[in-house]
């Protein structure tokens, strides 16, 4: 009896492209990114047991003081509330929302379409995440600037 020939599928391919350094990267930051979900999902805006330790220690108050608590609001879809937390609260989770909806798309692409991801894509990666970083970041970067200029005039 003649054996049967293995159709090739389209479905995912986990074994041959899971070393791919690309996609160990993405999934890594995947996971981060969902941890830190999970994280603003089980600790309640007052519960955080990381401390805001630049007030704490010299009672300067910088930018990034409640954004825990705001991303636990913003999950909950309290957007007022999370306000309240941190006015940048919902501009710098969104650059980790649109990070994790990325990673998540390019590890799919790349096991879908095995070797698919090439060169370009990747530096088109990089150009997207570092924009993103810099519009989503942009009044904690200030911040540290003005507050590193301070200290060295």
């Amino acid at each position: 009896m003649k054996p049967l020939k293995k159709r090739k599928s389209n479905s995912f391919n986990l074994s041959c492209k899971a070393s791919t350094p690309y996609l160990k990267v993405n999934s890594a930051f995947a996971l981060i990114l969902l941890l830190v979900f999970i994280y603003s999902l089980v600790f309640s805006p007052n519960t955080h047991p990381i401390p805001a330790a630049l007030t704490q220690l010299t009672g300067i108050v910088p930018p990034s003081k409640g954004l825990s608590a705001a991303f636990s609001q913003i999950l909950r879809l309290n957007f007022t509330s999370a306000y309240i937390f941190n006015p940048y609260g919902l501009r710098v989770f969104s650059f980790f929302l649109i990070q994790f909806i990325l990673r998540v798309g390019l590890i799919f692409a790349e096991l879908r379409f095995p070797n698919s991801v090439k060169t370009s894509t990747i530096t088109v990666d990089i150009l997207i995440s570092l924009i993103l970083l810099i519009y989503c970041f942009y009044p904690l970067i200030e911040y540290t600037f003005k507050l590193l200029l301070q200290l060295f005039h």
